[in-house]
């Protein structure tokens, strides 16, 4: 029997800190920070931008979680066979519909960098979505369970 190895990632205020170090160094014209807050943006909000806008929504944010991965060493692991848990703590106890936190462009990123095979049934076996609320600390947390 194949053991079981579990990833934690936390993509909190200092991962973002950090990515938008990098990221004006790279653009030193730009002003405004590409990625703002801890979280996937909800799909409330990007389904409805005009395909342009939501196409450079996800430009910025595969961009941002490749940086991330490879910032963790964790690029080209393909991992093939896993299950995932993201639990996003909001920074308000705001109502948030759980299946509006579905991250995609993070998933996105994951097969960008090589982290993951694909975001597919045949390697993604399960995805559980969890909310929380952290005033001081807003930040989204995700457990891989590789089997």
């Amino acid at each position: 029997m194949k053991d079981i190895e579990i990833i934690d990632l936390i993509l909190n205020q200092d991962v973002l800190e950090k990515y938008n170090k990098y990221y004006f160094k790279q653009h030193p014209k730009a002003r405004k920070i590409p990625i703002e807050r801890p979280m996937h943006p909800s799909i409330n909000t990007w389904m409805i931008l005009p395909r342009i806008q939501m196409n450079q929504l996800k430009q910025k944010w595969k961009d941002f979680i490749v940086f991330w991965i490879k910032d963790l060493g964790l690029q080209d692991k393909h991992l093939e066979s896993f299950e995932m848990i993201f639990t996003t703590y909001m920074p308000t106890k705001r109502r948030v519909d759980c299946d509006n936190t579905v991250p995609k462009f993070i998933l996105d990123g994951f097969s960008e960098s090589g982290f993951i095979i694909d975001d597919d049934g045949k390697h993604l076996h399960s995805l559980t979505l969890k909310t929380g609320y952290d005033k001081d600390n807003p930040r989204t947390e995700i457990k891989i369970i590789v089997k």
